[in-house]
Protein backbone atom coordinates (compact mmCIF):
# COMPACT_ATOMS: atom_id res chain seq x y z
CA UNK A 1 0.00 0.00 0.00
CA UNK A 2 1.22 3.33 -0.94
CA UNK A 3 1.84 5.96 1.85
CA UNK A 4 0.23 9.46 1.91
CA UNK A 5 0.05 12.55 3.59
CA UNK A 6 -3.32 13.61 4.42
CA UNK A 7 -3.34 17.64 3.06
CA UNK A 8 -6.63 19.47 4.37
CA UNK A 9 -7.40 22.29 2.44
CA UNK A 10 -9.53 25.81 2.44
CA UNK A 11 -8.21 26.95 -0.77
CA UNK A 12 -6.59 29.90 1.07
CA UNK A 13 -2.99 31.52 0.69
CA UNK A 14 -2.00 29.61 3.60
CA UNK A 15 -3.50 25.94 2.70
CA UNK A 16 -1.45 26.40 -0.81
CA UNK A 17 1.90 26.82 1.24
CA UNK A 18 1.10 24.14 3.17
CA UNK A 19 0.24 21.50 0.12
CA UNK A 20 3.70 22.63 -1.45
CA UNK A 21 5.31 22.01 1.70
CA UNK A 22 3.59 18.55 2.09
CA UNK A 23 4.60 18.06 -1.28
CA UNK A 24 8.18 18.26 -1.13
CA UNK A 25 8.06 15.97 1.90
CA UNK A 26 6.42 13.76 -0.36
CA UNK A 27 9.05 13.69 -3.29
CA UNK A 28 11.65 13.07 -0.46
CA UNK A 29 9.69 10.12 0.65
CA UNK A 30 8.19 8.98 -2.28
CA UNK A 31 4.57 9.32 -0.45
CA UNK A 32 1.63 10.02 -2.50
CA UNK A 33 -0.73 13.23 -1.42
CA UNK A 34 -4.10 13.41 -1.04
CA UNK A 35 -6.08 16.84 -0.47
CA UNK A 36 -9.24 16.67 1.80
CA UNK A 37 -11.64 19.67 1.79
CA UNK A 38 -14.85 19.89 4.08
CA UNK A 39 -17.34 21.77 2.22
CA UNK A 40 -18.43 25.34 3.84
CA UNK A 41 -21.00 27.96 2.85
CA UNK A 42 -18.71 29.85 0.92
CA UNK A 43 -17.84 26.62 -1.17
CA UNK A 44 -20.76 24.79 -1.18
CA UNK A 45 -22.28 26.69 -3.69
CA UNK A 46 -22.64 25.83 -7.53
CA UNK A 47 -19.14 27.44 -9.64
CA UNK A 48 -20.23 30.34 -11.77
CA UNK A 49 -21.74 29.35 -14.97
CA UNK A 50 -21.03 25.44 -13.40
CA UNK A 51 -22.92 22.66 -12.19
CA UNK A 52 -20.13 22.05 -10.17
CA UNK A 53 -19.82 22.97 -6.54
CA UNK A 54 -17.61 25.59 -5.94
CA UNK A 55 -15.46 23.61 -4.01
CA UNK A 56 -14.83 20.64 -7.34
CA UNK A 57 -13.73 23.56 -8.99
CA UNK A 58 -11.15 24.59 -6.89
CA UNK A 59 -10.09 21.27 -5.43
CA UNK A 60 -9.41 20.98 -9.28
CA UNK A 61 -7.69 23.84 -9.90
CA UNK A 62 -5.00 23.49 -6.71
CA UNK A 63 -4.68 19.80 -8.00
CA UNK A 64 -3.59 21.01 -11.27
CA UNK A 65 -1.24 23.71 -10.17
CA UNK A 66 0.38 21.04 -7.63
CA UNK A 67 0.87 18.38 -10.40
CA UNK A 68 2.22 21.27 -12.60
CA UNK A 69 5.19 22.10 -10.18
CA UNK A 70 5.22 18.19 -8.65
CA UNK A 71 4.97 16.22 -11.88
CA UNK A 72 5.98 12.59 -10.40
CA UNK A 73 3.80 13.22 -7.17
CA UNK A 74 0.80 11.03 -7.32
CA UNK A 75 -2.17 13.44 -6.21
CA UNK A 76 -5.86 12.56 -5.50
CA UNK A 77 -8.43 14.81 -4.03
CA UNK A 78 -11.59 14.39 -1.90
CA UNK A 79 -14.44 16.75 -1.00
CA UNK A 80 -16.87 15.91 1.86
CA UNK A 81 -20.26 18.10 3.28
CA UNK A 82 -18.53 17.34 6.89
CA UNK A 83 -17.08 19.80 9.47
CA UNK A 84 -13.13 19.26 9.61
CA UNK A 85 -13.04 18.72 13.09
CA UNK A 86 -16.05 16.06 13.08
CA UNK A 87 -14.40 13.98 10.48
CA UNK A 88 -10.76 14.14 10.28
CA UNK A 89 -9.55 12.45 13.63
CA UNK A 90 -11.33 9.12 12.63
CA UNK A 91 -10.67 9.57 8.35
CA UNK A 92 -6.79 10.45 9.22
CA UNK A 93 -5.52 7.04 10.42
CA UNK A 94 -2.22 5.29 9.95
CA UNK A 95 -1.51 2.79 7.64
CA UNK A 96 -3.02 4.43 4.35
CA UNK A 97 -2.02 8.18 6.38
CA UNK A 98 1.83 8.77 7.52
CA UNK A 99 1.33 12.62 8.16
CA UNK A 100 -1.49 15.41 8.24
CA UNK A 101 0.14 18.76 7.00
CA UNK A 102 -2.03 21.38 7.11
CA UNK A 103 -2.00 25.75 7.57
CA UNK A 104 -2.13 27.23 11.04
CA UNK A 105 -4.25 29.90 9.59
CA UNK A 106 -7.36 29.71 7.21
CA UNK A 107 -9.71 32.13 5.38
CA UNK A 108 -11.14 33.62 8.62
CA UNK A 109 -7.96 35.98 8.83
CA UNK A 110 -6.75 37.99 12.52
CA UNK A 111 -7.74 34.22 14.17
CA UNK A 112 -5.70 32.90 16.59
CA UNK A 113 -2.95 31.19 14.62
CA UNK A 114 -3.09 27.83 16.72
CA UNK A 115 -4.82 27.97 19.71
CA UNK A 116 -8.93 28.35 18.56
CA UNK A 117 -8.65 27.00 15.14
CA UNK A 118 -9.17 23.92 13.23
CA UNK A 119 -5.46 23.38 13.76
CA UNK A 120 -5.71 23.14 17.19
CA UNK A 121 -8.02 20.35 17.63
CA UNK A 122 -6.47 18.42 15.03
CA UNK A 123 -3.41 18.29 16.56
CA UNK A 124 -4.93 17.25 19.85
CA UNK A 125 -6.87 14.58 18.70
CA UNK A 126 -5.07 13.50 15.31
CA UNK A 127 -3.66 9.50 15.36
CA UNK A 128 -0.83 10.17 13.27
CA UNK A 129 1.65 13.14 13.43
CA UNK A 130 0.59 16.91 12.06
CA UNK A 131 3.28 19.13 11.07
CA UNK A 132 1.43 22.96 11.20
CA UNK A 133 2.91 25.57 8.81
CA UNK A 134 2.62 28.95 8.74
CA UNK A 135 1.94 31.02 6.31
CA UNK A 136 4.49 31.86 3.83
CA UNK A 137 6.56 28.73 4.90
CA UNK A 138 6.61 26.48 1.47
CA UNK A 139 9.71 25.72 1.56
CA UNK A 140 10.75 22.59 3.04
CA UNK A 141 14.39 22.08 4.93
CA UNK A 142 15.55 20.15 8.14
CA UNK A 143 18.91 21.65 8.10
CA UNK A 144 18.21 23.26 11.83
CA UNK A 145 15.52 21.96 13.81
CA UNK A 146 15.18 22.11 17.25
CA UNK A 147 13.03 19.52 20.05
CA UNK A 148 11.77 21.00 23.62
CA UNK A 149 12.83 18.60 25.96
CA UNK A 150 11.89 17.66 29.80
CA UNK A 151 13.94 14.61 29.67
CA UNK A 152 10.62 12.11 28.69
CA UNK A 153 10.81 9.29 26.40
CA UNK A 154 8.36 10.13 24.79
CA UNK A 155 11.02 12.72 23.47
CA UNK A 156 13.42 9.62 21.83
CA UNK A 157 9.80 8.43 19.65
CA UNK A 158 9.08 11.64 18.50
CA UNK A 159 12.90 12.44 16.71
CA UNK A 160 12.51 8.85 15.37
CA UNK A 161 9.45 9.01 13.89
CA UNK A 162 9.96 12.59 12.30
CA UNK A 163 13.15 11.00 11.00
CA UNK A 164 11.64 7.63 10.06
CA UNK A 165 8.32 10.00 8.35
CA UNK A 166 9.86 12.90 7.16
CA UNK A 167 13.39 13.52 7.00
CA UNK A 168 17.06 12.67 8.73
CA UNK A 169 18.28 15.51 10.96
CA UNK A 170 21.39 17.01 10.43
CA UNK A 171 21.56 19.49 13.32
CA UNK A 172 19.66 19.15 16.30
CA UNK A 173 19.34 21.93 19.62
CA UNK A 174 17.51 20.69 22.17
CA UNK A 175 16.14 23.36 24.33
CA UNK A 176 15.32 22.99 27.98
CA UNK A 177 13.99 25.85 30.16
CA UNK A 178 14.49 26.05 34.00
CA UNK A 179 13.73 27.93 36.85
CA UNK A 180 16.84 29.83 38.19
CA UNK A 181 16.62 28.25 41.75
CA UNK A 182 17.57 25.36 40.52
CA UNK A 183 21.49 24.76 40.30
CA UNK A 184 22.92 25.26 36.72
CA UNK A 185 25.61 23.01 37.19
CA UNK A 186 23.08 20.22 37.78
CA UNK A 187 20.67 21.15 34.57
CA UNK A 188 23.52 20.97 32.76
CA UNK A 189 25.06 17.85 33.61
CA UNK A 190 21.13 16.15 33.24
CA UNK A 191 21.06 17.66 29.52
CA UNK A 192 24.53 16.29 28.95
CA UNK A 193 22.87 12.80 29.76
CA UNK A 194 20.50 12.97 27.89
CA UNK A 195 22.52 14.30 24.70
CA UNK A 196 24.00 11.51 25.20
CA UNK A 197 20.54 9.49 24.68
CA UNK A 198 19.33 10.66 22.21
CA UNK A 199 22.59 10.48 20.04
CA UNK A 200 22.56 6.40 21.21
CA UNK A 201 19.20 5.84 20.08
CA UNK A 202 18.46 8.77 17.40
CA UNK A 203 19.97 8.96 13.84
CA UNK A 204 21.56 12.89 14.14
CA UNK A 205 24.74 14.72 13.29
CA UNK A 206 25.11 16.79 15.36
CA UNK A 207 23.90 18.20 18.83
CA UNK A 208 23.68 21.27 20.84
CA UNK A 209 22.35 22.46 23.93
CA UNK A 210 20.12 25.60 24.63
CA UNK A 211 19.29 25.67 28.25
CA UNK A 212 18.41 29.42 30.48
CA UNK A 213 16.91 30.17 33.10
CA UNK A 214 14.07 32.01 33.75
CA UNK A 215 14.65 34.85 35.64
CA UNK A 216 11.85 36.18 37.64
CA UNK A 217 13.19 39.69 37.76
CA UNK A 218 13.54 40.39 33.93
CA UNK A 219 10.49 41.93 32.71
CA UNK A 220 11.33 41.41 29.08
CA UNK A 221 11.24 37.59 29.28
CA UNK A 222 8.64 37.02 32.22
CA UNK A 223 7.56 33.55 31.27
CA UNK A 224 9.01 30.15 30.10
CA UNK A 225 6.71 30.30 26.64
CA UNK A 226 7.80 33.88 25.87
CA UNK A 227 11.74 32.44 26.65
CA UNK A 228 11.23 29.91 24.19
CA UNK A 229 9.67 31.79 21.46
CA UNK A 230 12.75 34.27 22.01
CA UNK A 231 14.88 31.32 21.52
CA UNK A 232 13.42 29.89 18.42
CA UNK A 233 12.93 33.03 16.79
CA UNK A 234 16.48 33.91 17.11
CA UNK A 235 17.62 30.56 16.01
CA UNK A 236 16.02 30.74 12.72
CA UNK A 237 15.05 27.18 13.37
CA UNK A 238 13.41 25.36 9.96
CA UNK A 239 11.28 22.95 12.02
CA UNK A 240 10.19 22.90 15.90
CA UNK A 241 9.44 19.44 16.98
CA UNK A 242 6.93 19.04 19.68
CA UNK A 243 6.38 15.72 21.80
CA UNK A 244 2.38 14.58 22.71
CA UNK A 245 3.67 15.18 26.54
CA UNK A 246 4.55 19.09 25.65
CA UNK A 247 0.62 19.85 24.20
CA UNK A 248 -0.22 21.68 26.88
CA UNK A 249 2.83 23.54 27.33
CA UNK A 250 2.29 24.64 23.82
CA UNK A 251 -1.06 26.17 24.56
CA UNK A 252 0.51 28.69 26.75
CA UNK A 253 2.76 29.41 23.75
CA UNK A 254 0.56 30.32 21.34
CA UNK A 255 -2.48 31.77 23.81
CA UNK A 256 -1.77 35.55 25.32
CA UNK A 257 0.77 36.55 27.58
CA UNK A 258 -1.87 37.93 30.54
CA UNK A 259 1.45 40.29 31.82
CA UNK A 260 1.58 42.11 28.50
CA UNK A 261 -0.95 41.38 26.53
CA UNK A 262 1.32 39.88 23.58
CA UNK A 263 -0.63 37.19 21.62
CA UNK A 264 2.92 34.17 20.76
CA UNK A 265 2.54 33.03 17.32
CA UNK A 266 3.93 30.44 15.71
CA UNK A 267 6.37 31.24 13.06
CA UNK A 268 8.17 28.20 12.45
CA UNK A 269 6.84 24.88 10.63
CA UNK A 270 5.94 22.78 13.93
CA UNK A 271 6.05 18.92 14.12
CA UNK A 272 3.38 17.55 16.88
CA UNK A 273 3.83 14.17 17.30
CA UNK A 274 0.58 11.97 18.31
CA UNK A 275 1.58 8.56 17.79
Amino acid sequence: MRKKILVPTDFSTNALYAARYACQIAKQNDYDIHLFHCYTTSTATDAENSTQLKADVLMQELKDQLAKDFPTIAIESECVSRFLTDVLPEYAVAPTFVLIVMGTTGVGKGKSVIWGSNTSFITSNSKIPVIAIPSGAETFSANHTAILTNFKAEEIETLNNYINYVSPIKNLDIIHIYRDNKKEKDVKQQLTDWTFNIKQLSDIETINIVAQPIQNDNVHLDTVPEVINHIIDTNNYEMILVTKTRKSFFERIFSTSVSREITLQLHKPTFFDNI
